[in-house]
């Protein structure tokens, strides 16, 4: 039987996920740690064939502990999985292959203990989304309706649309509570000022955009020329387009990939 350890600042989270490994009876889990250091300082002693490492985490990066497990023999290291929130991709490109897997937070405990389950038995393909092709398509569709690139707005709502593109469980992000304060963060401001400069950019792109590509891409949930899209409109119905086009194996989706 494989041990695991899940170490994670996010206990809630953690024990959740904890209960669904121990109910499925393959790995024996060992107790969470809430601190990356102490996983370092405890890994020689406990040694673990399956880590599953929150990203954020206090005192140390998570990034920092991927980087010192994959430091050690290849006979030693264990196979590794990260959760990871909003402005993930960079974070990805950095670790290369050497994660098994990334789980998208907010975390479904029971899903997420059925793909480790599958995973470290092989059984399911190891995937990743196409963060560039992602972040393409969202650029490309913001241009497309006019978002004037020069705002901060602009940035907002791209890492916004990017944030529910990527994750796994796009419903159950609240623009509030996660949206807002994780847009904020990325681009070094307040959520109140994010909300309002989303809202300033929205604005103007109705005043620029085609009145036929606001009808594509809103059809008549809005009036073009009356009102415009909430926030919260705007981002979802933007990034159920862009999930139209990630799936989609034709035109500009497969012209993306080759690009």
């Amino acid at each position: 039987m494989k041990t695991l350890r899940i170490v994670s600042a996010d206990m809630e989270n953690a024990q959740s996920l904890q209960t669904m490994l121990i109910r499925g009876k393959q790995f024996r889990v060992l107790p969470i740690l809430l601190d990356g250091r102490e996983l370092l300082e405890r890994y020689m002693e406990d040694r673990t064939d399956v880590l599953v490492i929150d990203l954020e985490l206090p005192g140390i990066d998570g990034l920092e502990i991927v980087e010192a497990v994959c430091s050690l023999p290849l006979l030693r290291r264990p196979q590794l999985f990260v959760m990871a929130g909003e402005g993930t991709a960079a974070a990805l490109e950095r670790m290369g292959d050497e994660i098994a897997y990334c789980f998208l937070k907010p975390l479904d405990p029971r899903k997420a203990a059925a793909q480790l389950h599958a995973l470290t038995r092989g059984e399911a393909p190891v995937a990743r989304p196409d963060y560039r092709y992602v972040e393409y398509l969202v650029t490309r569709t913001l241009f497309s309706l006019g978002v004037p690139p020069h705002l901060q707005g602009y940035h907002l709502l791209r890492e916004a649309i990017k944030l529910v593109n990527c994750a796994e469980h796009p419903s159950a992000l609240s623009v509030m509570k996660d949206i807002y304060p994780a847009t904020a963060r990325l681009c070094g401001t307040s959520v109140s000022m994010a909300e309002h400069a989303m809202r300033h950019a929205i604005e103007c792109a109705w005043m620029r955009a085609d009145i036929n590509t606001i009808q594509t891409f809103f059809g008549y949930t809005v009036e073009a020329h009356r009102d415009t899209p909430s926030n919260s409109a705007f981002i979802y119905m933007v990034a159920d387009r862009v999930r139209m086009r990630l799936d989609s194996p034709w035109g500009d989706a497969q012209e993306a990939r080759q690009a």
